[in-house]
């Protein structure tokens, strides 16, 4: 087996162009569920419950792959005057190259006296962000933090299963709301996949997976969402359906909520899923074509499963 591996490892290296990429690829290791390499980091393990990295729970490297649609537009709003403005002491700031990708990378001083470290490249398809985040007075876990970042090598070419990093998995497949991407632990379901910066006004699906100290139930979940809708500018919300219903072996909240976003007429879409410890809140907007929406988010959430 080992002379089988080192013979195509031969081969692939005759491609002209490729040795680089391939070798430091070889060296590194794949972030499960990104396009992003990076140089094993002492003491780091593939982290639970976030695409990236951690060593313990202050102590971490999250990637977001894609984080949006255009790195030459996000970048013009990366800089050290736009982090000082938002209240960071910034103690590094550059540009740079990334795997033949143009980047720039930050180093500031986070609210608890830490250190941040930002990474983001790409070109005009697509952009990627890495945050490296380590506590005040670390200074070893602030260099390997900074050198991992900066060992950072990406495959466009990489088939990825965007779900590998999580506990849960759903198909797609059939379904017109398909992967787009994953922002702050939400996985992002578009109309056929697209990716944006935002989506306002637009039917989209989030799917948070989240685990808790103790078994929680599908209602305590629905209760505390339905309390929580109107930070984020959901009103007038009014149950017109709800239902348990079973998915798979387990059982699951459904239900269908009449409500306003930006006083212009919505309907929601809820399911929640718990195995013990972890569970997984569907919600899909919809902002017109409420009937074919709801047949859709449902397709899409009825393939929920538990890894």
């Amino acid at each position: 087996m080992k002379r089988v591996t080192a013979s195509l490892l031969f081969i692939l290296l005759l491609i002209p162009g490729r040795n680089a990429l391939l070798v430091a690829q070889y060296a590194a290791v794949n972030i499960p569920g990104t396009h992003v390499f990076i140089n094993p980091v002492v003491g780091y393990k593939t982290a639970q419950g976030f695409k990236g990295l951690e060593k313990d729970k202050n102590t971490f490297i999250k990637v977001f792959d894609p984080y949006n649609s255009n790195f030459v537009k996000y970048s013009e709003t990366f800089t050290r005057i736009s982090l000082e403005n938002g209240g960071s002491e910034v103690q590094e700031y550059k540009k740079l190259n990334i795997s033949g990708f143009p980047a720039k990378y930050a180093s500031v001083q986070n609210n608890a006296g830490g250190t941040s470290d930002f990474l983001v490249f790409g070109d005009s398809s697509f952009s990627v962000m890495l945050i490296g985040t380590c506590p005040a007075n670390k200074d070893s876990d602030k260099d390997q933090l900074k050198a991992a970042l900066l060992s950072v090598k990406y495959s466009k070419e990489l088939k990825i299963d965007p779900l590998s990093a999580t506990f849960f998995n759903m198909n797609d497949t059939n379904s017109s709301y398909r992967f787009a991407k994953c922002t702050n632990e939400y996985y992002i379901y578009s109309s056929l996949g697209v990716v944006k910066d935002a989506y306002p006004g637009e039917s989209i699906v989030s799917v948070l997976p989240f685990t808790s100290e103790y078994s929680v139930g599908d209602e305590t979940i629905a209760r505390a969402i339905s309390s929580s809708y109107q930070q984020y500018g959901i009103t007038d919300a009014k149950i017109k359906k709800e239902a348990q219903i079973q998915i798979g072996s387990l059982n699951a909240m459904e239900a269908e909520v009449d409500a306003r976003i930006d006083n212009k007429k919505a309907v929601l879409y809820r399911l929640t899923l718990v195995n013990g410890k972890k569970a997984v809140l569907v919600l899909g907007i919809a902002t017109s074509d409420f009937d074919k929406n709801m047949d859709a988010f449902r397709t899409l959430a009825h393939t929920l499963k538990f890894k």
